[in-house]
């Protein structure tokens, strides 16, 4: 079953299900990918990964509408703001990402205390090294997605970054899951 919900020139998301299985924490085998400024992240790959990490993602982040704060997100450049999450987390050494304390204090507390980092997932769905950093900025939500590539040159290629409206944002995500939701409902019922 395939699903593509949203726009893939600003945002989408796309999942296939080669196989959908009982088990909430799993609930298929697949692929799932991200879309952010016509490129796309994630493996597409069938049976690339299980989809109950990124469905779960999902949910949680549309319970958390609003949350995802950064107070300087309208100020930072796309690029800076991904190298130096690259270079923090991965000690990759890239160039650039040079940053005012104040601004790299509150990136370090808040990537994972305001769940910015939508993408890894915990699941092998990212295994081509996509990151994906969701912040909400008043009634807009700002995607930066980029890659962990080996060289700063593909890194840099790899970065696209778009503000949508928050309304169109959650939108978004709420459809997938339902419409995902919604197969792997009609999956259960099939065993009964």
């Amino acid at each position: 079953m395939h699903i593509l919900v949203g726009n893939p020139e600003t945002l989408a998301i796309e999942s296939y299900v080669d196989e959908f299985v009982a088990q909430k924490s799993q609930m298929g085998i697949g692929y799932f990918l991200i879309h952010v400024g016509g490129k796309q992240y994630g493996v597409k790959k069938p049976r690339a990964c299980v989809m109950g990490n990124s469905y779960n993602e999902i949910v949680s982040r549309i319970s958390q509408e609003g949350e995802h704060r950064l107070s300087f997100s309208s100020k930072i450049d796309s690029k800076e703001l991904s190298i130096y999450i690259a270079n923090s987390i991965y000690n990759r050494g890239f160039e650039g990402g040079v940053i005012p304390a104040q601004w790299s204090k509150e990136i370090d507390d808040s990537l994972y205390a305001n769940a910015l980092m939508w993408a890894p997932d915990g699941d092998s769905a990212f295994d081509d090294g996509s990151h994906i950093v969701q912040v909400d900025d008043e009634q807009r939500v700002r995607i930066t997605a980029f890659v962990n590539a080996e060289t700063q040159g593909e890194f840099e290629n790899s970065i696209s970054d778009v503000i949508l409206g928050q309304e169109t944002f959650y939108e978004t995500l709420g459809a997938w899951a339902r419409e995902f939701d919604g197969q792997w409902k009609v999956f259960l019922n099939s065993l009964s």
